[in-house]
């Protein structure tokens, strides 16, 4: 077995009116061209704190305050191997207060709201899942809507070549 460099992510999807906030993220070093949540890469002194991570994220890709979300939590983790590198993700999910403009422009790519509701979907979105979409990613946002949206558990999420492993943690709420 190789040694394997490590790379550490975040990514959150917004709710808002029994949709999802989704972004076609064009040119990343580390994913093709797919459908993501906002995030990206945590920052060397932000490796502790993954929360922050991902506010910052938010931030600075689509101008989102930690202070214009609520329910902020912390669902899924994520380890991948691509045969080069570990890949581990941070997945949060939080409500955009009704209050709050929805974002409508992103600094990595475009911007389109997904209808939880099901396939009347408005173009470019395909129904009933967005696609392409990198393994974690699909993995866990396919789980999300058809079952972690309803608990508040944090799972782990491990994909590999025989496939993908969803294995719940504990309460998510205690682990904020």
């Amino acid at each position: 077995m190789s040694l394997r460099t490590a790379r550490l992510m975040t990514s959150i999807f917004l709710i808002r009116d029994n949709r999802l906030l989704l972004l076609y993220r064009i040119g990343s070093s580390a994913i093709p061209n797919s459908w993501v949540g906002i995030g990206g890469h945590i920052e060397p002194d932000e490796i502790r704190d993954p929360t922050s991570a991902v506010l910052r994220e938010l931030r600075e890709e689509v101008g989102i305050e930690p202070d214009e979300i609520s329910d902020l939590a912390r669902r899924y983790v994520s380890l991948r191997d691509t045969g080069q590198e570990l890949r581990s993700t941070y997945y949060f999910t939080a409500n955009l207060r009704p209050e709050t403009p929805a974002p409508t422009e992103c600094t990595e790519g475009e911007l389109c709201w997904y209808d939880l509701a099901g396939p009347s979907t408005p173009s470019p979105m395909p129904s009933p899942m967005p696609s392409p979409m990198p393994p974690t990613a699909a993995v866990e946002l396919e789980h999300w809507i058809t079952e972690g949206r309803h608990d508040d558990l944090l799972r782990m999420i491990i994909v590999s070549g025989t496939g993908s492993h969803l294995l719940p943690l504990h309460n998510s709420s205690a682990a904020m």
